[in-house]
C-alpha cells in the first residue's frame, strides 16, 4: 500500500518535530543552566537589572559567576558572555544560531525602526540589506572616503581653534559632516543643521527605549495594541513622537538626493552610486527601499559612536599626559612641524595606531552592544542555552579582562606594541574584535569609523596640547574617568584646556582653510 504525498509529508514533519523535542529535552536534562543571580518567583531578576552603571554591575556579575551568566526578567531569558574566547565560539563559529535579534515592540513596531537592518531578524531580508551596505564599506572601498575624512578633520581643527569651549558640538558636527557627505553627498550647515537635529532626537528616543526594562511593552508585546488614549498608554505617545523623527531621519536626506539626481546636481555618494546600479526589473522599488534603509542606518549607527570615541580620546589625553607626550614625540619625528599627518603616514606612526586601539578598549562605545538571540536550543561547556535566549556580548568586561590586558582600567597605548615600540604586539587581543560587535552582526562601517578616528587623533595631537582646565585660582581642576550610562557611552562633562602647541601649529591650522 502506498501513502499519499500529503500523508508522507505529515509523517516526515512529525518525525522531525519529534526528533527536535526529544533532542531538546535531552539537552535540558543533560546540561544545567549557566550560573547567575538567584531569581525571584515570576519576576525573576527584575530588581537585579541595573538602570544605570550597567557596565559596573555586569562586570561584578562576571567576577562572581564566571564567563557565562544567566538571568531572567519576567520570563525573558538573558545570557551574558564575558570572555572573548566564548564570544568567538558562539557568535563566530556558531553564527547561524547566534545571529538573530530579539523582537522589540517598542523600538521596531511602535517607534518605526523596523526598516533598520541592525534590528532585523536574521534572514533573507537582513542579508539583502547587509550585502548592499557592506559592498560599499569594505577596506578598499572605504579608502575612497579618505580625502573627505581628512578635509573634515582639518575643519575640526579650525573649529577647536576658534572656540574650544564648544568641543562636543564640534565633534558632533565633524561626525555628521563625514557621514552625511559620504552617504548623501550633502554638505551640512555649520550651525543648527536640520538633519543633525532630526537625527539626534531620533537617536535620543532609541537610547531611552533600548534601556533594559524601560518599557513594559517589550515584556508584554500585546500592550502595543493598547490605544494611545487609554490610561497607562503614555508609552504610545512617546513612541509616536519619536517615530516622527525616526522616519524623517530616514526619509528627508534620501528624498533630497533623489531630487538632486533628477535635477542633475547630485554629488557622488553612497546613494547615487547604488541608485545608478539599479536593475530595471520588477523589484526595482524593493531595491530603492533597501538603499533608503541602508543609508538611514549609516547615520544612526555612525554619528554618536564617533562622538563617543573622540570624547573619550580627549578625556584620556587630559588624564594621561605621558601618553600624549609620547604621541607628540612620534609625530614630531615622523611628520615634523611643517605639515599635518596624512593616511600615507599611518604605517610610520605605531603609537598613534596604538592610541586609537586603546580609545576603543578603554571606553567602548557600546558597552553591551546590541543583543543577539539564540535561534535553537544549544549547549556550551556543560551549560544548556535555551532557544529564544537574549545573548549579550559583555563588551566592557571583555575589554577590561585582566586575562587579556594588564592594568585594564588604565589608558596604556603601549600595551599594543612590542618592547621596541615600533611594531604591533600580535599577542594582545585587538579591541576591534569586540568593540564593533560580534559575528555576522559586526559593524559593517568599522573601517570607515577607524579611519575617521585615526586622522582626527593624529591631526589633533600634531597641533594641539590638551590639558586639565583651571579653576578661578589658576589651579588645575581635578578630572576623573567618569562615564554616562546607556546604549552609547559618553564621558561625563570634564574640565579641559586646548591650546596650539606653537605659533607654527596655529598657522598650519589656519592654512587648512585655504587648502580646502
Amino acid at each position: 500500500m502506498s501513502l499519499s504525498p500529503t500523508l508522507s509529508t505529515l509523517i516526515a514533519l512529525w518525525g522531525v518535530v519529534t526528533i527536535y523535542i526529544v533532542g531538546s529535552r535531552r539537552l535540558r536534562t543533560q546540561y544545567s543552566l549557566p550560573p547567575g543571580p538567584k531569581p525571584l518567583p515570576l519576576i525573576g531578576n527584575l530588581f537585579d537589572i541595573p538602570l544605570k552603571n550597567e557596565a559596573t554591575t555586569y562586570n561584578a556579575w562576571a567576577k562572581k559567576y564566571g564567563d557565562l551568566v544567566y538571568a531572567t526578567v519576567m520570563g525573558h531569558r538573558l545570557l551574558f558572555v564575558n570572555s572573548s574566547h566564548i564570544a568567538n565560539e558562539l557568535f563566530e563559529k556558531r553564527f547561524s544560531n547566534y545571529s538573530d535579534r530579539n523582537k522589540l515592540p517598542m523600538i521596531n513596531d511602535l517607534m518605526g525602526w523596523d526598516w533598520s537592518f541592525g534590528h532585523m531578524p536574521y534572514g533573507e531580508r537582513w542579508r539583502k540589506h547587509r550585502k548592499m551596505f557592506e559592498r560599499q564599506f569594505r577596506p578598499v572601498e572605504a579608502q575612497t572616503f579618505w580625502p573627505l575624512q581628512k578635509k573634515e578633520a582639518h575643519t575640526l581643527l579650525r573649529n577647536i581653534l576658534d572656540s574650544q569651549e564648544d568641543l562636543i558640538e564640534h565633534l558632533r558636527h565633524n561626525s555628521a559632516a563625514v557621514i552625511m557627505n559620504v552617504i548623501y553627498g550633502i554638505e551640512i550647515s555649520p550651525k543648527a543643521d536640520r538633519y543633525i537635529e532630526i537625527a539626534e532626537k531620533a537617536l535620543e528616543g532609541m537610547a531611552k527605549a533600548a534601556a533594559p526594562g524601560a518599557f513594559l511593552v517589550d515584556v508584554f508585546p500585546w500592550l502595543k495594541y493598547v490605544p494611545r488614549w487609554a490610561p497607562g498608554a503614555g508609552f504610545q505617545k512617546k513612541a509616536a513622537n519619536w517615530k516622527k523623527y525616526v522616519l524623517e531621519m530616514r526619509d528627508a536626506p534620501f528624498v533630497a538626493v533623489r531630487k538632486a539626481l533628477v535635477a542633475g546636481t547630485a554629488s557622488p555618494c553612497f546613494v547615487t552610486h547604488l541608485m545608478s546600479d539599479l536593475d530595471n526589473t520588477d523589484d526595482a522599488q524593493e531595491q530603492v527601499e533597501v538603499i533608503r534603509g541602508c543609508a538611514g542606518l549609516a547615520y544612526a549607527a555612525g554619528a554618536e559612536s564617533t562622538v563617543s570615541s573622540l570624547s573619550s580620546f580627549f578625556l584620556a589625553m587630559v588624564l594621561y599626559p605621558a601618553a600624549q607626550a609620547k604621541a607628540q614625540a612620534e609625530l614630531d619625528s615622523v611628520i615634523g612641524s611643517g605639515r599635518l599627518p596624512d593616511y600615507n603616514d599611518r604605517q610610520s606612526l605605531p603609537y598613534i595606531n596604538a592610541i586609537v586601539k586603546e580609545v576603543l578598549r578603554w571606553n567602548p562605545v557600546a558597552p553591551l552592544g546590541l543583543p543577539h538571540m539564540v535561534t535553537k536550543d544549544d549547549s556550551y561547556d556543560g551549560y544548556f542555552i535555551p532557544a529564544g535566549t537574549t545573548i549579550i556580548g559583555n563588551t566592557w568586561t571583555i575589554l577590561h579582562d585582566e586575562r587579556n590586558y594588564i592594568q585594564p582600567m588604565e589608558f596604556l597605548p603601549e600595551r599594543f606594541l612590542n618592547p621596541d615600540g615600533n611594531t604591533e604586539n600580535q599577542e594582545i587581543l585587538d579591541p576591534a574584535t569586540a568593540a564593533f560587535g560580534y559575528g555576522r552582526r559586526i559593524c559593517p562601517g568599522r573601517f570607515m569609523a577607524d579611519a575617521t578616528l585615526w586622522i582626527s587623533i593624529a591631526c589633533i595631537l600634531t597641533v594641539f596640547d590638551i590639558r586639565p582646565g583651571k579653576d578661578e585660582n589658576g589651579d588645575p581642576v581635578a578630572v576623573k574617568a567618569d562615564f554616562e550610562s546607556g546604549m552609547i557611552c559618553h564621558p561625563k562633562s570634564f574640565s579641559y584646556a586646548i591650546s596650539p602647541r606653537s605659533e607654527a601649529a596655529k598657522a598650519i591650522i589656519k592654512e587648512t582653510a585655504i587648502l580646502s
